[in-house]
């Protein structure tokens, strides 16, 4: 419980503070599933679909829809080659304006753990072609997660991750080079045969195209289902 704390805290202080800052309270509903091919589960299909509601919880303002296929290097490391369909559906200033964006991304995945406590490790390397951008945005991502098990079975126990984005360069009209956001989540999982449920809260710093920043509070519900 204390290393999931301590992600927490890490995520609120590595978060640049901005005067002209934005807040907004946001629904996000995940559902992912990951089906093994016929090489043993060692490949994998990966499929991700999200909806994030946004403006106070009153308009849809992204989608995320993200396949990709992987390999299991071993039993606690993966990598991934996939594409993404990100349209944005309110823009920068809370204007209804549709922006659509497409994203190649590459990915590796490790994990470890003993006794209650797991770690997840996600580093992702994303190009980022956005309509009307003056050129190919590149963005690394490094998420850190921990869970630690309420039970001797792990079907259930309290999950916590903090997520840092870093942009390398900057174009017109898009996303300038340097800190981009900070994510952190916490709330309690659920683990059913096939399937693992998380609820919680996810707090997000984000740096702007415009001349704000902006805090994002949201309630986040997933589902990740293993075929």
């Amino acid at each position: 419980m204390r290393t999931i704390a301590r992600l927490l805290v890490l995520g609120c202080l590595v978060a640049p503070r901005a005067g002209g800052q934005q807040h907004d309270i946001q629904s996000w509903t995940l559902l992912t599933a990951q089906v093994g091919l016929a090489d043993r589960g060692r490949s994998f299909l990966y499929l991700e679909g999200q909806a994030r509601v946004g403006d106070d919880v009153s308009q849809l303002e992204r989608l995320l829809l993200r396949p990709a296929v992987g390999r299991q290097l071993s039993r606690d490391i993966a990598v991934s080659l996939g594409y993404a369909w990100t349209p944005t559906f309110i823009d920068t200033r809370y204007e209804e304006a549709f922006r659509g964006e497409h994203r190649l991304w590459q990915q590796l995945f490790a994990r470890h753990g003993t006794g209650r406590l797991a770690w997840q490790h996600r580093l992702r390397q994303e190009q980022r072609l956005l309509d009307d951008a003056g050129g190919t945005s590149h963005r690394t991502r490094y998420l850190a997660r921990a869970s630690y098990a309420l039970g001797g079975q792990r079907r259930r126990g309290i999950t916590g991750y903090h997520e840092l984005f870093w942009t390398w360069n900057s174009v017109d009209r898009g996303p300038q080079s340097g800190f981009d956001r900070s994510r952190v989540f916490l709330g309690p999982y659920l683990v059913r045969p096939g399937v693992r449920y998380e609820v919680g809260y996810v707090g997000e710093y984000g740096k702007r195209f415009g001349p704000s920043d902006r805090m994002v509070h949201a309630l986040l519900l997933s589902a990740n289902l293993t075929f």
